[in-house]
């Protein structure tokens, strides 16, 4: 109490800039904070009308104005990151519902794993069967991963008997890709002494 008074009691001149500054920091920051409160105030729903940017940019005739997309995936550990999720990202990506010539993947390996290399061989193999099966039957989700663990059953709805056929033919390649992951998992990691 005592010191409060006397600092109000006895202003000292040379610290106005001081002064100065802080009050301008203060309204600088009040003011900040009430423009980062009105998208919370007034939030914004944005929704996508996939039919209307097919007819925009996909017209007969005309080469497809849709922009390239390039996707960046980038990993480090096998141990923290196994190869099959990296997989079923790339998988996920590569079957996305967008033109085949304007979307890239890249994975960036900054842990230089010869175990997440050979899983992209395999998943690479393997893509060239899955992401055709997706765009055909337009297949949700597109992660092979997350399709097959879904509990629907697929014949109650009289299916077509080729996409039964199709199905499980990439069940069983899905089961077998899932398998060398996991047996070139362990054999790399026995063999470096880390299991």
């Amino acid at each position: 109490m005592f010191s409060s008074s006397v600092s109000v009691l006895t202003p000292a001149y040379d610290a106005y800039p001081l002064w100065l500054a802080s009050v301008i920091c203060e309204v600088w920051f009040a003011l900040s904070w009430i423009l980062d409160q009105f998208p919370k105030w007034f939030p914004i729903t944005r929704e996508t009308y996939l039919d209307r940017l097919s007819m925009r940019f996909e017209r007969e005739g005309e080469p497809n104005l849709l922009a390239p997309v390039d996707v960046y995936v980038s990993t480090v550990d096998p141990l923290k990151e196994p190869p099959i999720i990296t997989a079923n990202t790339v998988l996920s990506i590569l079957a996305v519902d967008y033109p085949v010539e304007k979307v890239c993947c890249y994975v960036s390996d900054d842990g230089a794993s010869m175990l997440l290399f050979d899983a992209l061989s395999e998943t690479s193999e393997f893509a060239r069967r899955w992401v055709p099966f997706c765009k055909k039957y337009s297949i949700e989700p597109r992660a092979p991963e997350f399709y097959f663990s879904q509990k629907i059953d697929y014949l109650k709805d009289k299916v077509h008997p080729t996409f039964v056929k199709e199905r499980r033919a990439m069940k069983v390649g899905h089961k077998y890709r899932t398998k060398m992951f996991v047996c070139g998992f362990l054999r790399n990691y026995y063999m470096i002494g880390l299991l």
